[in-house]
């Protein structure tokens, strides 16, 4: 775990963070390029997926939040 102690890892971190804020903000930035040379067809499939990705995300919480409270119902009702 002292690895990420080195002011080399720290820098390197620092510089990918910083590259990916900046590639993100050039996508944001010519999003409306990207989307007409997408097409539209393309723009929905993207919304459909990113749909059904937050809707698994939001599931999976549900269920993981969920199956503690229904174990402690089940062991309850045994005893």
């Amino acid at each position: 775990m002292n690895d990420t102690n080195t002011w080399t890892i720290k820098g390197i971190l620092i510089g990918m963070i910083a590259l990916i804020y900046f590639i993100t903000y050039l996508i944001l930035r010519n999003s409306t390029r990207l989307v007409s040379i997408l097409g539209k067809t393309v723009n929905n499939v993207m919304m459909r997926l990113m749909g059904l990705i937050l809707m698994v995300i939001a599931v999976k919480c549900f269920v993981s939040e969920l199956k503690p409270i229904l174990i402690d119902i089940i062991q309850s009702n045994r005893m």
